[in-house]
């Protein structure tokens, strides 16, 4: 479900098509754009975008904006790898939490990741990590179709840890498709 406004998301299952045309086209004309960081793309008029964003990826987050509220349907898509990795710069970075549900930021971020944290936002909500480890704010778990700023004190690469039993699932769905 999406406000009318800007909307703060990603995608933790994806389609084999990730163009910006097909992902965004359940929206049909209420979309006015898609920003994510360092790239943008507006809907000019229906079907026809133009911007340096064209494909939607996993890892990142996106700003969508729309006119009015409506549902975005994705369909036939494939679940994130659950060892997807984040590779980030030093500041902000705008990215994903690549799982369906949600789990505490403690929990699901690494100790030596969080360790050059300081804090993530999300939409209308945030958490500062604090040096003694603690995460504080009114964001306490990340969840699957929402995006966040990453805030980092230094470059640094990593995977979420998934939530419990979602891992044990991940690999039974690998396993079957064999």
């Amino acid at each position: 479900e999406l406000h009318s406004g800007a909307n703060l998301k990603s995608f933790y299952a994806m389609p084999e098509d990730i163009s910006v045309l097909n992902m965004m086209s359940s929206l049909g004309e209420t979309v006015e754009g898609v920003i994510t960081e360092g790239s943008s793309t507006s809907q000019i008029t229906p079907g026809n975008w133009v911007g340096s964003l064209v494909t939607l990826s996993p890892e990142k987050g996106y700003w969508i904006i729309l006119v009015d509220g409506q549902d975005l349907d994705v369909n036939d898509a494939t679940i994130t790898d659950p060892s997807l990795v984040y590779d980030l710069h030093a500041g902000a970075n705008l990215g994903s939490y690549p799982f369906s549900g949600s789990a505490l930021i403690s929990e699901t971020i690494p100790l030596d990741a969080a360790e050059n944290m300081t804090g993530i936002i999300g939409e209308g909500s945030a958490a500062n990590h604090l040096p003694n480890g603690m995460w504080v704010g009114s964001l306490q778990s990340l969840e699957g179709t929402k995006g966040y700023w990453l805030i980092t004190n230094e470059a640094l690469d990593f995977s979420y840890i998934p939530p419990v039993g979602l891992a044990r699932e991940y690999e039974n769905i690998i396993s079957s498709d064999i």
